[in-house]
């Protein structure tokens, strides 16, 4: 499966669009539920998955009237500041997962899901071990919990440091600006240096010593950087890996 595409942030208005046309040859999709782009639009044969992030709470989501407040949100996401970072090993924030988010997505229409920020757990339990000890194995119990209620269900889950606890538990590890990425600090899109790709590609490898699975990168240039943009799809290509090239809000067409 190399034809795949992602759309998840606010898309424009795409009235008159002809999803049979725009995803005629694309296997894999993952969507964030606007309802601009329903999931059925789509033919039988692309597999849909939603977009589910777990590892951080999003005002715009349905449950947001229901955690505002509660003890398991713990920081913002300094990069995507509305969204706040949570602490897995709470049961409360796992139950809201496995009975309201991933039903609702699975009853949209979705096949499975993509599941994102799993970074959040090693990330808390590596910045203050003593508070957030447990945190990793938080979340192989909370992806072990989705795999054993949802089975049919196929599932790809995006992170880095995140990858190897994840390994068992996914069809398929989904890894961003491994070769090209958005630069939040200095507002500009840019190719990666050699220590950050070295990085990635090794937690990469990590995860694949755990459980070879197929390896998804998402790069990102910006609109009409056409040499970046196959640069990556190249590198990534050349690896192996499954390779796809938007902008940071991941809000347009492939």
């Amino acid at each position: 499966m190399r034809r795949w595409w992602i759309l998840i942030g606010s898309s424009p208005v795409l009235e008159g669009v002809d999803w049979q046309q725009a995803a005629r040859d694309t296997q894999l999709v993952v969507l964030g539920g606007d309802p601009q782009i329903p999931p059925g639009n789509f033919p039988r044969e692309t597999v849909r998955l939603g977009y589910l992030s777990v590892g951080e709470a999003d005002p715009r989501r349905p449950y947001w009237n229901d955690v505002r407040g509660a003890p398991f949100l713990v920081e913002p996401n300094p990069s995507w500041p509305e969204n706040v970072r949570v602490d897995l090993r709470d049961h409360n924030w796992q139950e809201i997962l496995l009975t309201r988010e991933i039903p609702r997505l699975l009853d949209q229409g979705f096949d499975g899901l993509m599941l994102d920020t799993i970074d959040t757990a090693p990330y808390l339990e590596a910045k203050d071990p003593k508070h957030f000890a447990g945190s990793r194995q938080a979340l192989r119990e909370l992806l072990g919990r989705i795999r054993t209620r949802f089975p049919r269900a196929p599932v790809i889950a995006n992170g880095t440091s995140g990858l190897a606890d994840a390994a068992p538990f996914v069809d398929g590890f989904v890894v961003e600006g491994v070769f090209a990425t958005y630069d939040f600090g200095r507002r500009l899109y840019r190719e990666t240096t050699n220590q950050e790709r070295d990085w990635k590609l090794a937690r990469i490898a990590d995860a694949m010593a755990v459980a070879r699975r197929p390896v998804f990168t998402i790069d990102y240039a910006d609109v009409g950087d056409i040499a970046l943009a196959r640069w990556a799809e190249s590198a990534a290509t050349e690896r192996g890996f499954k390779s796809y090239v938007g902008v940071r809000d991941l809000n347009t067409l492939p």
